[in-house]
């Protein structure tokens, strides 16, 4: 046990269990996503059984009420009552792969193959990327991004743990490409798509092709077809909204340009301020009623803070630090 979490057990396998049923509980907290992230990082034995779980419920993703219900209600559960219960999962998971798949034992063990590759891949704050996939595909990855790429013999994973990327994903119908963000699970052969990931709220976003969207929970999964021009919004304990949209609009980071149109001068802030190196402020909370559209250079505050003066009752006072407050004209 920590002295940090002393409820996690000493078992990876157990602690598995339990980061599995904490992050899919509904009530994960900001605290709680630290450790786990840590406890992950702290031994390859750990990571490689919580993949094993994880694996298993994107293979399936039908499994037994009760028993995920008896983890999700149990935040503090006695040790033999969370290793019933991690069997029972398991045994539950095994039997549904029977149903779909001969052989629920061959399909246990599938789950639990070794990648053929794994890399982890991040951006800091302002930073963009583009990586190349062994298999062709591109990751465009925005600022403040997190994710793990993972191939094995029949499918290619990317975990994206947080920020935003854009995936041109190189047609492959016997190995599908499945992006795991949290909740949401976006499952292509062939595509050109997007991904942004903040805490639970998940959108996707597809320029090209089509892609699944599922999303909810794991006795109530709701699934979401979408093609070219086609975006999807997801939250935990919302349903998921499908809509026609501006692509190109979206994604616009890719060039070096963000799109605002007819926005509020709160997210249009919130929003640059993701690339600034000096943030800019709002200290008037009038100022988050004003509205605003424009294109912007996304590392321009010059040229962001002189269209918000020319537009809007605003007043900009330079920090010394090189950020700006912004503040309603008297």
């Amino acid at each position: 046990m920590t002295t940090e979490n002393p409820n996690l057990p000493n078992d990876p396998r157990e602690a598995a269990a339990y980061w599995f049923a904490r992050v899919h509980s509904g009530n994960f907290t900001v605290a709680e996503r630290e450790r786990f992230k840590q406890w992950r990082r702290a031994s390859p034995g750990n990571e490689q059984e919580y993949r094993a779980l994880d694996e298993i419920w994107q293979a399936t993703n039908l499994l037994p009420e009760d028993a995920l219900r008896e983890l999700l209600e149990a935040p503090e559960p006695p040790a033999e009552l969370r290793r019933m219960a991690r069997r029972r999962w398991l045994m539950g998971a095994g039997s549904v792969c029977t149903a779909t798949v001969a052989g629920g034992v061959l399909i246990y063990g599938q789950m639990l193959e070794a990648p053929t590759h794994v890399t982890r891949y991040a951006t800091a704050h302002g930073e963009q990327r583009t990586e190349l996939l062994p298999d062709g595909s591109v990751i465009e990855m925005n600022v403040s991004t997190e994710l793990v790429v993972r191939y094995y013999t029949k499918r290619r994973s990317v975990e994206l743990l947080n920020g935003e990327a854009n995936f041109e994903v190189t047609t492959s119908p016997d190995q599908p490409f499945v992006v795991d963000a949290g909740a949401v699970d976006v499952r292509v052969t062939g595509t050109v798509f997007s991904v942004r990931r903040e805490q639970d709220h998940v959108s996707v976003a597809v320029q090209a092709g089509s892609v699944e969207v599922t999303s909810g929970r794991w006795w109530n999964r709701e699934k979401a077809r979408l093609t070219a021009g086609m975006t999807t919004q997801a939250q935990l304990g919302l349903p998921l909204s499908v809509e026609q949209a501006d692509v190109a609009a979206l994604t616009a980071w890719r060039q070096g340009k963000v799109v605002f149109r007819d926005q509020p001068l709160e997210d249009m802030v919130r929003e640059m301020n993701r690339y600034l190196a000096r943030p800019i402020h709002l200290t008037d909370s009038r100022l988050k009623r004003l509205r605003m559209a424009g294109v912007f250079t996304i590392q321009d505050a010059d040229g962001f803070l002189q269209a918000l003066q020319s537009n809007l009752p605003i007043a900009v006072v330079r920090r010394p630090d090189g950020g700006a407050d912004l503040s309603l004209l008297r």
